[in-house]
């Protein structure tokens, strides 16, 4: 018998984890520089309105037809209610790697652990 590791060995999958983790992280970091200097003015104003909004400046900048409005805002209803879904997914995967890292660490680091978390959020308003 071989003394390779299992996909359920804990050493397994805390790599896999922290490749994961890293991945995300990274992703992430990739994706808010890209959209701070790529997007146009009026891009970031439609970044920010929400649904009826974005319907509205649609409907007026595309002169929608009854039929196109009605398509357009199923599409929009939609893509929030994945965007929102997403928003979700990606606050329990924050929570499993930071509990997950929690348990790795002394009481003391995990202190400290605590504070980097906060000052990281902080950064992330």
């Amino acid at each position: 018998m071989t003394d390779r590791a299992t996909w359920s060995h804990p050493k397994v999958l805390i790599t896999l984890f922290a490749v994961f983790l890293a991945g995300a992280a990274s992703g992430a970091l990739g994706m808010k520089l890209y959209s701070r200097g790529s997007l146009n003015a009026s891009s970031r104003a439609m970044k920010a309105m929400d649904r009826s909004a974005l319907l509205d400046y649609f409907k007026k900048e595309l002169d929608l037809s009854d039929k196109q409005q009605h398509q357009v805002e199923t599409l929009l209803d939609d893509h929030f209610k994945y965007l929102q879904s997403l928003g979700a997914q990606m606050e329990e995967v924050r929570t499993f790697g930071r509990e997950g890292i929690a348990k790795l660490l002394t009481p003391e680091q995990r202190k400290k652990f605590d504070k980097l978390m906060q000052d990281w959020q902080r950064t992330q308003r």
